[in-house]
């Protein structure tokens, strides 16, 4: 099942092409024309590193059209990280915790900019999320952390229950209970079937 698709949307418009669900990256997946339009090195990562470093250092997940068959039109990495405890951003978040905070780090999320606008960067971080909270599940993770590529980038995480890090610039944080419960509440996934 994907996302949308059909023939022609109401008023004449195209439809929205059809989607399917997030799955690994592997090396039939067609990244070659992969453009977010915004951040050069996303792309040349996507295209040169990602397939590499799937399994070994993060967790490579792609979204891709269904026609052309294997074209990805989005992609997010995930990984471990760990982290001084003294650098969360509450006593809250600090409780109880090990000198060494264990992370999870949602390193990359792009979508490439002909398929801008369809919320597909949101149905991304909500795979991504509920991803981590399944390592949470297994592992022990006191929080969700990324570093935003730039304000717009900033905006989404915070919509979706982010906070400002004192990690670095544009790092942003999510406690590992506010992913909990954002699975029962807001976030839209990606169908698939």
């Amino acid at each position: 099942m994907a996302k949308s698709g059909g023939k022609a949307a109401p008023g004449g418009k195209p439809a929205k092409p059809r989607i399917l669900a997030p799955e690994r990256l592997v090396a039939t997946h067609d990244v070659s024309a992969f453009q977010n339009g915004k951040h050069p090195s996303l792309d040349e990562w996507l295209r040169e590193r990602a397939l590499a470093s799937e399994g070994l250092s993060a967790r490579i997940y792609v979204i891709r059209a269904a026609e052309p068959p294997n074209l990805v039109v989005g992609y997010y990495a995930i990984t471990t990280a760990m982290e001084q405890c003294l650098s969360l951003p509450s006593a809250k978040l600090r409780r109880g915790m090990p000198e060494q905070v264990p992370l999870m780090l949602i390193s990359r999320l792009a979508v490439d900019h002909r398929y801008h606008g369809m919320g597909l960067g949101t149905d991304l971080l909500a795979d991504a999320l509920k991803r981590c909270l399944a390592v949470s599940e297994v592992a022990g993770v006191r929080a969700v952390v990324t570093h935003a590529v730039d304000e717009a980038a900033m905006a989404l995480y915070q919509r979706h229950g982010f906070v400002a890090s004192p990690l670095g610039e544009r790092a942003m944080m999510m406690p590992v209970e506010t992913v909990r419960a954002l699975e029962h509440s807001s976030f839209r996934s990606i169908s698939c079937g």
